[in-house]
Formats: C-alpha cells, sequence, structure tokens
C-alpha cells in the first residue's frame, strides 16, 4: 500500500481520525503523512503556580503537534507499532493543491473525520469528495464514535455487473495486510433485472475471484431493493465495519442523497471508504 494522508481541522473528528490513521499506517507498514486544512492558533498551556509566588510565569504555547506525539505514543504504548509521521508544511489546503501534495508524499488513501452538525449528525463536506477526485485516491471517513480498533470485515455495495477491478483490488491488498475479509455485496441497480443466484456466482467468480484474492473475497447476492435497508443490514446485523462505495453512483446517491453536503443515516456507524467516480 501507499502512504497515508490525513486533513487535519484541529477538531474533535479529527482527533479520531488521527488515531485510526496511526493504528492503520502502523498495520499497514506505511507513513502517515498530515496535512493542517486551517490555520493552528496556540493555546497556552496551562503552567503551576506555587502558592505565594509573585513572580510573573512566561506565557508557554502548546506546540501545534503535541497532540498528535501523544497519540503516537499511546499507539507504542499499546500495540508497539510506530509509525513513521511527517507534516504538509507551507502548503495552503486547497482542492488545487491536492493533485501535487499527494505526488509528494506518494500517498494511496486520504483520511478525514467525518463532520458533525449542531445536531452532532455526521455528513460528508463536498471539498474531502473533490480532492479524491483531484487526486485519484479513495477517501476514508471515520465517525468520532467509531471504536478506537482496525475495521477487518469490510463490504463493497455494488451491482455486480459495474463492480470495479481496481477497487476490489485495493480492497484485497488492505485484506492481506490485516488478515480481513471483504465481501462484494451485488444490490442491482434501479431498472436493471435481479441476478439469478447461480447466474451471478458465476459472474462474480469468472469475473472477480481470482488466484490472487480468493482467500479474502467473498461474495452475496442481496434480494433486497431498497438500498438503505440492504445496507443497514449488512452493517448493523451482519456486523462489516468498513462500508465500501463509489462516489456519486447509484448505490452511494441512494444511501446519502444528490445534494452536498450528504447526510450521513443515523444507523451508519462505520467507517465508509468512498472512491472517486
Amino acid at each position: 500500500m501507499k502512504n497515508l494522508l490525513l486533513f487535519n481541522d484541529f477538531s474533535s473528528e479529527a482527533e479520531h481520525a488521527a488515531e485510526l490513521a496511526l493504528l492503520l499506517a502502523g498495520k499497514t507498514n506505511v507513513n502517515l503523512y498530515v496535512w493542517n486544512t486551517i490555520e493552528y492558533e496556540a493555546v497556552p498551556a496551562a503552567q503551576p503556580v506555587m502558592a505565594s509566588t509573585n513572580e510573573n510565569i512566561p506565557e508557554v504555547h502548546a506546540d501545534k503537534n503535541n497532540w498528535l506525539e501523544k497519540l503516537e505514543s499511546k499507539l507504542n504504548w499499546e500495540t508497539g507499532l510506530r509509525p513513521v509521521v511527517h507534516f504538509i508544511e507551507g502548503i495552503d489546503y486547497l482542492t488545487d493543491n491536492v493533485l501535487s501534495v499527494v505526488k509528494k508524499c506518494d500517498a494511496g488513501l486520504l483520511v478525514r473525520g467525518i463532520a458533525e452538525d449542531n445536531e452532532k449528525k455526521g455528513y460528508i463536506e463536498a471539498n474531502i469528495l473533490k480532492s479524491a477526485t483531484k487526486s485519484g485516491c479513495p477517501v476514508l471517513l471515520i465517525p468520532r464514535d467509531f471504536s478506537y480498533k482496525m475495521f477487518e470485515k469490510m463490504v463493497y455495495v455494488t451491482d455486480l455487473r459495474f463492480c470495479r477491478h481496481e477497487v476490489v483490488t485495493f480492497l484485497t491488498q488492505l485484506a492481506k495486510i490485516i488478515d480481513g475479509s471483504v465481501l462484494i455485496a451485488n444490490i442491482s441497480e434501479k431498472g436493471i433485472p435481479l441476478m439469478e443466484e447461480n447466474y451471478a456466482i458465476s459472474v462474480f467468480e469468472d469475473a472477480v475471484l481470482d488466484a490472487s484474492n480468493r482467500d479474502h473475497v467473498y461474495f452475496s447476492n442481496i434480494k433486497e431493493r431498497n438500498v438503505a435497508k440492504a445496507i443497514d443490514i449488512l452493517i448493523n446485523e451482519m456486523n462489516n465495519e468498513l462500508l465500501v462505495m463509489v462516489n456519486n453512483k447509484f448505490h452511494f446517491n441512494e444511501l446519502l442523497g444528490h445534494d452536498s453536503p450528504y447526510a450521513i443515516p443515523e444507523n451508519i456507524r462505520i467507517p465508509m471508504l468512498i472512491f472517486p467516480s
């Protein structure tokens, strides 16, 4: 796998995303690059003051990277992993700059915490999807309330007739490294007939399955035509831990709508991996 590029806006969502990004970088033995998307404003660090001391205490500002160093120490203490972390400096966060930064750090995956509105409902910002499109990289979106753990059960929701080879290849590579599994969930697109079970399995075995992925890639032919209901079952009853879709394609739009920012249903509480269309 290539390196990870984390977008950091110094929010609690970004900090939680950083925890998972560090774990993923450590597990996959790649570097983690951190790009601050807003200007950091230093906050004075708390200073102990002795009773009866009249001397002025010099103001000490917390370094903008201290928070990540603490997360690195936590990861090393708990797992023994210590991924290499770099910071992108001197480049403003603009979607037009994303491709050059991705090339500079040889990134293959963008990472961002899922933003929340005033009612704590998650949504996907247009900018991060534009960044994925500009760079050609998928983006891993991490909700704040997802447990600090490595996802091992991944589900790629698609119509098997339009299943993307590059998505399966990426997921297979990841599954091999973390000893995970990939479920190809075939949900027929609107207006297209359902695939008969034996025919669907035959297409899967001929077009998707091969010697390089057969130990990690599995298939399910979903009869439910309601995409939101089918995905709810895949996540909350079948316990998949990573939802994979392609931006602005049928399943993405059926679940999240057609207009940005895309509201995430409250029952979707796992990371989402979105590939550019």
